[in-house]
């Protein structure tokens, strides 16, 4: 669950669209606190590029919310071109401002980033996603990923920061966990935004183990996978696939 991070399953339900379209003040209170660690995770994103990525690249951010913990991992660095996708048009509005630092073109695409693979025309060095692939179920998870391997060169690498469930949990328990983190550690929410958050993992989240994540990338096609980051809850994971 992202808050300003959405997927076509999220659109379908009233209280997702909310709080993920509508309600700015409640996705900004998840960003400036860091409640998803998707700060921690951006930084470990920004240390892979510098690192690992040794030529000037182009990134696809999927499902890209506001941009707003993308820019500070790409800032300074040879970005040729940036391409953020959200289905949420006052996501990109604040997007076009927020990706004002980047010296690189950028195209904003207000669309369901399951969809704009599949003509092969938007492909990226870097494909970045961040807490909305996990929206899908298992066979579209897949699917997707298929995709976004038969796009990519053979010296790219995909990126997903994702909810990730324990060896051996189910999704009852990661959910209850998720739920018992936030009411010790979301604390400014109101009882109303709370609700409407937990409501919106309850009914959209299909988190995977490790070994799914790593399961499901080996069969669409990728040869090497890694565990870049785990949140400090054990909530969240970043992972590395290479073609």
């Amino acid at each position: 669950m992202a808050p300003g991070e959405t997927s076509i399953e999220a659109a379908s339900e009233p209280p997702a669209l909310e709080i993920f379209q509508n309600q700015w003040e409640v996705y900004r209170k998840f960003l400036v606190h860091d409640y998803l660690s998707n700060g921690k995770a951006s930084r470990v994103l920004r240390r892979f590029l510098t690192d690992e990525v040794k030529r000037p690249f182009r990134v696809l951010d999927l499902a890209c919310g506001d941009s707003s913990n993308v820019v500070a991992a790409l800032e300074g660095l040879p970005v040729e071109h940036y391409c953020g996708v959200d289905l949420s048009a006052p996501a990109l509005t604040f997007a076009q401002r927020n990706l004002a630092p980047l010296t690189c073109p950028v195209e904003l695409v207000e669309a369901d980033f399951t969809s704009v693979l599949g003509d092969g025309v938007r492909t990226g060095d870097i494909v970045w996603i961040s807490l909305s692939l996990h929206h899908l179920d298992a066979t579209d998870k897949l699917a997707f990923m298929n995709q976004v391997h038969a796009n990519m060169k053979s010296d790219g690498a995909f990126l997903i920061y994702e909810p990730t469930l324990r060896q051996g949990e189910d999704r009852p328990a990661y959910l209850d966990r998720l739920e018992d983190v936030g009411r010790r550690e979301w604390t400014e929410l109101s009882s109303r935004e709370f609700s409407e958050a937990i409501n919106h993992v309850r009914t959209c989240d299909l988190p995977e183990t490790k070994s799914d994540w790593e399961a499901m990338g080996r069969d669409a096609g990728f040869s090497k996978f890694s565990e870049l980051y785990a949140s400090h809850d054990d909530l969240f994971r970043l992972f590395l696939y290479r073609p």
